[in-house]
């Protein structure tokens, strides 16, 4: 089994390395990230995305369960954020932040690259179907709450069905099924080329979007909060700690329960459960921001639990034996 400071710096270290550089650049040139954020969106994550699952040797049995543990996670992660909100007296808009901060995971961006680095390219594979399956419930989930009351459920699909990674994942799991032996042409374009460069562009675009969202979004929403009269828990530190515990501690202990019920095994069960630890992603801010949520929180939670999960990841991934690699 590995030992913690192994797992620290040749698995966790490595992605935040690169976090960090581009970090810098995003706070140094301000590049901006959508001018990157296509290429992931219609070509290089579906690619990865159809790699992953046409090469995957999952069972079908196991690719439902794994679908059903996101499902339930997902739903039991929401349940107990929202006793949490009751709990401490906290208005819709706080409690939907909550929830949001705490359903949406990194799994892509942050989770790929780990667990692809901690369990070879297996792991990586697995990483991917779960990535896929939370893609497609963040969707629905994340904009619900936090919308909390203008969400339509039509839209949310609608919007599901114009992301090329649910057809790539379709494919990808068609040509598996009946063994389709791609041309060499497609084999070096697609699952060389494209794949390849998929993670690093994950990578560098979640960099560039930590360097947007900053403890200074939060003083200056502080500052204006009585000209608009919108409480924010963005200088709660409670309930940023509840916020950040709920994800990096309570979740990895769900995910456990779902894993051992469903029968997980192996690399499998490591991966499902890591991929459920991951902390809050970048894009529960970008929808907090656009549908009118507590935005500020959301990027509180996500920056902490981003920070933190250096030291819950390392834990996590001795518990389960990750090996460097």
């Amino acid at each position: 089994m590995p030992d913690l400071f192994n797992i620290m710096f040749n698995v966790i270290a490595p992605i935040f390395i690169v976090l960090g550089i581009t970090f810098f650049i995003g706070k140094r040139f301000n590049p901006d990230p959508r001018s990157l954020s296509p290429f992931l969106i219609y070509l290089f994550g579906p690619a990865l995305v159809f790699k992953g699952i046409y090469q995957t040797e999952l069972s079908g049995g196991e690719l439902g369960r794994i679908g059903i543990m996101v499902l339930g996670v997902s739903l039991a992660m929401m349940v107990i954020a929202a006793l949490t909100a009751r709990l401490l007296n906290f208005k819709q808009r706080a409690a939907s932040s909550l929830t949001l901060a705490v359903i949406l995971m990194n799994a892509g961006n942050y989770g790929i690259p780990l667990n692809t680095f901690a369990f070879g390219e297996d792991g990586g594979n697995v990483a991917i179907v779960y990535y896929v399956a939370t893609a497609m419930m963040g969707n629905i989930l994340g904009v619900y709450f936090a919308s909390r009351g203008t969400f339509k459920v039509k839209d949310s699909l609608l919007n599901v069905l114009k992301v090329p990674i649910a057809y790539a994942a379709g494919l990808g799991l068609l040509f598996n099924i009946y063994n389709i032996e791609l041309p060499l042409i497609i084999q070096r374009s697609v699952i060389d080329i494209a794949s390849g460069a998929s993670i690093p562009l994950m990578l560098a675009l979640l960099g560039l979007h930590l360097s947007r969202v900053s403890f200074k979004q939060i003083k200056q929403h502080k500052k204006a909060k009585n000209d608009t009269h919108e409480e924010s828990l963005a200088s709660d530190i409670r309930a940023i700690t509840v916020g950040v515990g709920l994800k990096l501690l309570i979740a990895p202990l769900v995910a456990v329960g779902f894993a051992i019920v469903l029968g997980l095994r192996g690399t499998v069960l490591s991966v499902a459960i890591v991929q459920s630890s991951m902390p809050t992603a970048v894009f529960a801010t970008a929808l907090a921001t656009e549908f009118g949520s507590d935005a500020p929180y959301v990027t509180a939670v996500t920056i902490v639990s981003t920070l933190l999960s250096i030291i819950t990841l390392t834990v996590l991934l001795f518990i389960l034996g990750g090996v460097a690699i």
